[in-house]
């Protein structure tokens, strides 16, 4: 695992290298073991290694054998050593024992079809010296990040655009489109990101860069692939496979030469890995929980659920009970580690149990992705949920989610069903903002190019684009619904949440349930299996029963809650007032400063529950502060 930086100029005159070796290492925390570049006229290509495999012999970056290209590579393979027997019977000579390696020499031997052979997570860059021509690529299911920006004269790439910030040519603008998925969403939505010029390669996507052109393609996504008829499969044929794959997926990401954990909630996902983890491994799993110390009984604690099913299964567990947490310093440096304004709170406990974890493991196991693959989110059970995303441009100056909602043909019944079921779902979250934009918007402002442009953009389009290109192959409704999760809230949220928060500290995360051949299967089954009038993710209970304690199995679902309504309340009331009602915030001119000092005062006294709506703004006005006033926190 590492975190990759490179810059190719069109005219090949080469650039500071003094200022590249400082943008890799603003990556240190993504591989705090090694440091490696390589430099030509107008191309850098630069690395910091997180050691994970071939510890000795696999410093980056690597050339081929005869030195007409080279890589620099993030992520891990975990078919490589299948794809180095093909390659070394078709000729190809390796130095190194690496997967960095084999994913070079794939590339010399099938060109960007490799990309279809490959089973992991990744973003690597490839420089082909003979054509002069550089190869960018991403994971089919988005798991590595690789964020890059584009002039007439060059491109700049790499792990984390906080690399990219380090030359003072590239603007610290504002994208308006990327404010208003920020609002909308709590953080950017591919390709878009808060920064003008800078974008987020989408995940199953390629880049070519050659004689000054860009071009960007698709090698995956999931309906290219041929289907089984799912009338010809039972239940316990869906189940079984379902199985036997996640047990290769678990068993192929065990493979590592320094010590393998995993995090353990006491959930059904996380409880079924960890399960396959002691089927695979010869020493007892080491295992990590967390909880916090809220002053409210165990709402938000999973330390409990964790050390039971750690108890079942035998592992080395480890709970970690936050007490007297710097809440300040913990926020101030996840806006360091994000890079953009990231409003998932959820972060936080992710980011503190990676700091302990890395203490024990260099690689841990996580469960991300069963919710959106098995149908895990109670809102898939809501009848016509699809009446959310037929929303048109205009509605941006609505403000009573109701009155749209009946404008839909939306019962009154339904929508209080899904005012309760769909707290997260992006019109609620975007129509909760236009008391806050809207005053704004109807003054002075409204004739600025900045609200000109977002005056008709409409953020929920791509969530409905995705939920209709599926209709394309397939006619389940629910699966349309999971599809369009998949492409959204799952790779920008939690994804994006992962990765930063577990690289913060060095630490490896792998994601057995994303295995793609997993995700494949997944969307051949059909909808009714997976989510009904009794339970959610059904199908995967049935997969898993087996192998995991009788006390998972049939546990009510909840996610694990931050108590950001209680911290705002509590100990961050005075820092999160003297955040919001400063006067750099005004100046800014997007919001109405009138109305969030009526939210703080609503909030704080308990009249209402304004902390989403509070840790959103507070997380953009210090990412303003740190990014582009560029200023200490």
């Amino acid at each position: 695992m590492c975190g990759i930086f490179g810059e190719l100029n069109f005219d090949f005159k080469s650039s500071s290298q003094h200022m590249h070796e400082l943008a890799v290492n603003t990556l240190k925390h993504r591989g705090p073991d090694e440091y490696g570049f390589w430099q030509a006229e107008g191309i850098f290509l630069g690395m910091r290694r997180l050691s994970i495999i071939d510890l000795s012999s696999g410093s980056q970056p690597i050339w081929n054998e005869n030195n007409t290209s080279c890589i620099v590579y993030n992520g891990e393979l975990y078919n490589f050593m299948d794809l180095r027997s093909q390659l070394e019977a078709q000729g190809h000579l390796f130095r190194t024992n690496s997967d960095t390696e084999v994913v070079l020499h794939a590339y010399e031997e099938w060109g960007a079809d490799c990309l279809e052979r490959f089973n992991g997570m990744f973003a690597f860059a490839i420089w082909d010296n003979r054509c002069k021509k550089l190869f960018l690529a991403r994971d089919r299911m988005g798991e590595k990040p690789l964020y890059y920006y584009q002039d007439d004269k060059r491109m700049v790439f790499a792990s984390e655009i906080k690399a990219m910030l380090v030359d003072s040519t590239i603007p610290r603008e504002i994208n308006s489109f990327g404010l208003v998925n920020f609002l909308t969403y709590g953080h950017s939505l591919a390709p878009e990101t808060i920064y003008k010029r800078i974008y987020k390669l989408l995940p199953g996507h390629f880049i070519v860069v050659e004689n000054g052109k860009i071009r960007i393609s698709q090698y995956w996504d999931i309906g290219k692939q041929k289907f089984l008829n799912p009338k010809f499969l039972s239940k316990k044929q869906f189940a079984d496979q379902i199985r036997d794959l996640l047990d290769d997926s678990v068993r192929r990401r065990m493979v590592a030469d320094v010590p393998v954990g995993a995090f353990l909630s006491g959930g059904l996902d996380s409880s079924a890995i960890v399960a396959l983890m002691m089927k695979h491994s010869k020493v007892r799993v080491k295992t990590f929980s967390l909880g916090f110390d809220s002053g409210r009984g165990n709402t938000y604690n999973e330390l409990d659920d964790a050390a039971l099913i750690a108890n079942r299964l035998g592992t080395e567990h480890y709970g970690f009970k936050v007490n007297g947490l710097d809440l300040i310093k913990t926020i101030k440096d996840l806006v360091y580690f994000y890079d953009e304004p990231f409003a998932d709170a959820a972060s936080i406990p992710i980011f503190l149990l990676s700091q302990f974890a890395v203490k024990h493991v260099k690689v841990v196991l996580t469960g991300e992705g069963g919710d959106e693959l098995f149908g895990g989110y109670r809102r898939y059970r809501v009848e016509k949920m699809a009446a959310l995303y037929r929303i048109t441009p205009g509605f941006f100056k609505n403000r009573l989610i109701p009155e749209v909602l009946k404008k839909l043909g939306v019962s009154s019944r339904k929508i209080i069903a899904l005012k309760s079921l769909s707290v997260e779902d992006p019109l609620v979250r975007y129509l909760n903002w236009c008391t806050v934009i809207n005053p704004l918007m109807q003054k002075d402002i409204l004739q600025t190019d900045f609200y000109k442009k977002i005056d008709h953009y409409n953020p929920v389009d791509l969530y409905r684009n995705y939920y209709h290109n599926f209709n394309s192959f397939s006619k389940d409704k629910l699966n349309q619904l999971m599809y369009m999760d998949l492409k959204t809230w799952l790779v920008d949220t939690y994804l994006e949440k992962v990765d930063k928060a577990t690289m913060a500290s060095g630490l490896e995360a792998r994601l057995p349930i994303l295995d793609y051949r997993l995700v494949e299967l997944a969307f051949q089954i059909p909808g009714r299996y997976k989510s009904n009038n009794f339970s959610t993710k059904d199908i995967f209970r049935r997969a898993v029963k087996n192998i995991i304690p009788k006390e998972v199995l049939h546990k009510p679902k909840h996610g694990f809650s931050v108590p950001v309504s209680i911290w705002l309340r509590e100990g961050l009331k005075n820092f999160v007032s003297d955040v919001l009602l400063d006067e750099r915030l005004k100046r800014r001119g997007f919001f109405d400063t009138a109305e969030i000092e009526k939210m703080l005062q609503e909030h704080i006294k308990g009249n209402q529950d304004l902390g989403e709506q509070l840790w959103v703004l507070l997380n953009f006005e210090l990412w303003c502060r740190a990014y582009i006033d560029g200023k200490e926190l």
